[in-house]
């Protein structure tokens, strides 16, 4: 049977490829605006409190010495973390139920092409500027999930024959994008809040229950439960290096999820969950 990443390659769907231009493009258009917005917002301003500091900007110039770069990967991020999350869920309720709609897998195939077309759009904006391992991240997951969202072949090809093993596969593992919603509010909370807010804590033990849930033991339980079971049939069918290659990604996400949980509460449960404004001793 045909590798289905070198089929993606070799093969492309132009539609599905058109559908994930789009969706860059509408990040793109999203994030340049946020990021402009940001930029321009006068001092002491609500928007100026998003801003972070010019990379290259010198002392006295006339342009502004601040950017909205970081402003507008959370905003993109935000709307990324809704949508594919909400897709997600539905996805893998309505798999659980044997599709009666039959609707399942077109769905969570659109929102694969949403989800690349934000990947793209923010390596670009702001991976090349800012953080690397953006570049990494996003590049990995374009690759893991490409395949599943092309729907002639490719996502039949990730299943070893069933696109709906293969949607269920890529759905799940979309559950952790659950917990970044809380975290990108957590991000805005921090730059906005001049004092604790019980809101703050909400949002806070929210995170600290969906990061690690979704992150860990789910990673876990899709590799156990539905992948691992099957590699007999992916070697069968010449497919087994997909079997390597999620595996490892699983891995991956979980051990990088565990270490950033470990940052999120290794200064104390109470610091974590009460916010310090900044300069005060339980500053974050």
């Amino acid at each position: 049977m045909e590798n289905p990443f070198w089929l993606a390659l070799t093969a492309p769907q132009p539609a599905y490829l058109l559908r994930i231009g789009a969706f860059a493009a509408a990040f793109a258009g999203l994030f340049v605006a946020v990021d402009r917005l940001v930029s321009a917002a006068a001092s002491g301003s609500a928007l100026q409190v998003v801003s972070s500091p010019r990379g290259g900007a010198k002392h006295g110039a006339k342009t502004s010495a601040r950017s909205g770069l970081s402003a507008a990967t959370n905003v993109c991020s935000a709307v990324h973390a809704l949508v594919t999350a909400v897709g997600a869920v539905w996805t893998v309720w309505q798999l659980w139920m044997g599709d009666p709609s039959g609707l399942a897998p077109m769905v969570w195939q659109w929102v694969l092409a949403f989800s690349q077309g934000y990947f793209i759009a923010d390596a670009g904006l702001y991976g090349t500027r800012r953080e690397a391992w953006v570049l990494i991240h996003h590049g990995w997951m374009i690759v893991a999930h490409h395949p599943i969202g092309e729907p002639l072949v490719g996502c039949r090809l990730m299943g070893a024959g069933d696109c709906s093993l293969a949607i269920w596969l890529s759905a799940t593992g979309y559950w952790a994008e659950i917990s970044t919603i809380f975290l990108v509010i957590r991000w805005f909370q921090i730059r906005f809040l001049r004092k604790h807010s019980v809101w703050y804590t909400i949002n806070s033990v929210c995170l600290l229950v969906t990061y690690p849930l979704m992150r860990i033991p789910t990673a876990l339980a899709i590799l156990v439960f539905s992948l691992w079971p099957r590699s007999a049939e992916y070697e069968r069918q010449g497919l087994s290096s997909l079997v390597t290659f999620t595996t490892v990604t699983y891995i991956v996400m979980a051990l990088m999820s565990s270490f950033y949980f470990y940052t999120l509460v290794s200064r104390g449960l109470l610091r974590a969950l009460v916010f310090a404004p900044a300069g005060s001793s339980k500053e974050q």
